[in-house]
């Protein structure tokens, strides 16, 4: 009887994690076909795959000597591959009682021999594997799945790389309706905590690939209780509205602006130096001290002000941090700088590589 492929515990979470990196239905990749041409000569089988499973089917995003560029989940060998961490490795399907009345080996292709890798994001969701597949029965060797398993690295590399390169814009417009409302806050336009997450993960993956560095700033308008008691939640929201417009056209195209909660707002500088951190900060404290004012009771302009905590992150970073503790230690860094008496900047560092002792100037 039939086994079909299983589906993971954490589906819902593994497939919207997918869809994210914008990789699913795109055109073959250069640099993915040129790993599984190389495993085509280094392991001599006839059928070699990256797969991704994809909802009900199993997408291939680079083949060899396979003619469809998709086949059903429930009868896929990588289906079973990404419930486990170790590789599938099987030498005759036919006397396997998971596979042996599969399609796929009863007909075309005629499998007989798998091994198949998972391959996850940065996230940890598996995406699919990377196969090699014969019509012959026969048995990997040790070192033949260790070869496999750093190929597996390879492709899981420039996956990552692939995801990291599509900007904000590109993001934006691969969301449908529904997932477009659930990253963007309704009253500003700008990234909410959701999608703000979702962006710090992608900058964290780019500078760990990439050998980067991003700043990221969490800011607080100040007195903002005062400005809604005095003047109101109309002029409270229009002054949130105004901060994230002020910020937005104060950064560059490709920063990152959002708002977190509240009154509280994030951006995040791709590829940010550690001596320019601070500048930015106290640049984006001036910006809003410059152009949002509300109109007191006597007809004066009132400015409105906000504190700033900053960190920044490494490439050696990522490898010790995730992106909830980026943001609690810019949440700290927050906290000083309002004990500080608001309107200023201060920084705290996620490590020594983020240090701003060692500086001159």
């Amino acid at each position: 009887m039939l086994k079909t492929a299983p589906i993971p515990e954490n589906e819902e979470e593994r497939q919207e994690s997918l869809e994210s990196m914008g990789i699913l239905s795109t055109p073959r990749d250069p640099e993915l076909d040129r790993i599984t041409r190389l495993c085509e000569r280094i392991f001599g089988t006839e059928i070699v795959a990256i797969s991704l499973l994809d909802n009900d089917r199993q997408f291939f995003k680079s083949r060899v000597n396979l003619a469809v560029p998709e086949t059903p989940r429930d009868i896929s060998f990588c289906g079973h591959a990404i419930m486990h961490d170790a590789p599938l490795v099987i030498g005759n399907a036919q006397t396997d009682d998971r596979f042996s009345d599969n399609p796929l080996v009863k007909g075309a292709p005629h499998i007989r021999a798998y091994a198949g890798v998972p391959l996850s994001n940065s996230k940890g969701f598996k995406l699919g594997t990377l196969c090699i597949i014969d019509t012959k029965t026969r048995e990997f060797s040790d070192s033949e799945i260790e070869t496999l398993k750093d190929l597996a690295h390879w492709v899981e590399t420039v996956l990552a790389l692939r995801y990291t390169e599509r900007n904000q814009k590109q993001l934006l417009a691969d969301l449908d309706a529904a997932h477009r409302d659930m990253m963007i806050d309704s009253l500003t336009g700008v990234w909410n905590r959701r999608g703000l997450q979702e962006l710090l993960s992608r900058e964290m993956t780019a500078a760990r690939i990439k050998n980067g560095s991003a700043g990221v700033f969490m800011l607080d308008i100040d007195h903002f209780k005062q400005v809604n008691d005095t003047y109101g939640h109309l002029v409270g929201d229009k002054v949130i509205q105004d901060i994230a417009a002020i910020m937005s056209s104060s950064l560059r195209d490709h920063d990152i602006v959002g708002r977190f909660g509240g009154e509280e707002f994030v951006c995040i500088l791709p590829g940010l130096r550690l001596e320019q951190t601070m500048y930015l900060g106290y640049k984006l404290c001036n910006a809003v001290r410059d152009q949002c004012h509300v109109t007191g009771p006597d007809g004066n302009s009132v400015p409105i002000t906000v504190s700033v905590g900053a960190t920044w992150i490494s490439n050696e970073t990522t490898d010790l941090h995730e992106p909830l503790d980026v943001l609690r230690v810019a949440d700290e860094a927050l906290y000083d700088a309002k004990e500080s008496g608001r309107d200023t900047v201060r920084y705290k560092a996620l490590d020594t590589f983020g240090n701003l002792d060692g500086l001159s100037g």
